[in-house]
């Protein structure tokens, strides 16, 4: 197993690395011959979405880091190839790890 920390420009972005998309075929009638889903392209998927920067004073709004923040634990023959351009390593540590 390993676990990677990810950082991507937006969720739309993590979506399109993490998911497999098939949109609904119809036939000229309006018959749906595939169903449109969205399948995860790995097990074991943890979406974290936006971090807010840790704020001294809790009168201070939040202010988001850069950024959609997703952990993936690879199994198995899992391919990481898609996953290594979003690499991070959290600092100071991870916010969530795996259990």
């Amino acid at each position: 197993m390993i676990d990677y920390y990810l950082k991507f420009p937006d969720e739309a972005a993590a979506t399109s690395i993490l998911y497999t998309t098939v949109v609904e075929v119809q036939d000229e009638e309006g018959v749906v011959l595939v169903e449109a889903s969205v399948t995860p392209n790995y097990q074991n998927i943890s979406t974290i979405g936006i971090i807010n920067q840790p704020q001294p004073d809790p009168e201070i709004p939040p202010v988001p880091y850069d950024g959609w923040f997703v952990n993936v634990r690879l199994v198995g023959e899992e391919d990481a190839a898609a996953l290594t351009p979003f690499s991070v390593e959290p600092q100071p540590f991870p916010m969530r790890v795996w259990a």
